[in-house]
């Protein structure tokens, strides 16, 4: 069995302790703080959402999706797709 290592501090109250680990923690913690972005969940919407956002019928839903305009994913046996992935699929026409 490995020995516990005990380190002792004399000459400090709890709350300066605290206070001290605190700001060390803080300063390590400040460039992550700022480079850190939360990850958004991802949002699923079903065929019928995907035709209304588009303006398009169910049939040019299942047509794109084909033809890999549009990217699937299957849920027992239903069709889902990704708001994010449906948007991106979208391109900019440049007369």
């Amino acid at each position: 069995m490995e020995n516990p290592k005990i380190t002792q501090v004399h000459h400090v109250n709890p709350e300066e302790l605290t206070k001290s680990i605190s700001t060390a923690v803080e300063k390590i913690l400040a460039p992550l703080k700022d480079s850190f972005q939360p990850q958004k969940p991802t949002e699923w919407i079903t065929r019928k959402q995907v035709g209304e956002r588009l303006s398009i019928s169910l049939v040019t839903v299942d047509d794109w999706t084909h033809r890999n305009i549009l990217t699937a994913y299957r849920i027992s046996n239903k069709k889902r797709y990704k708001i994010h992935e449906v948007e991106n699929s979208l391109t900019k026409i440049i007369y």
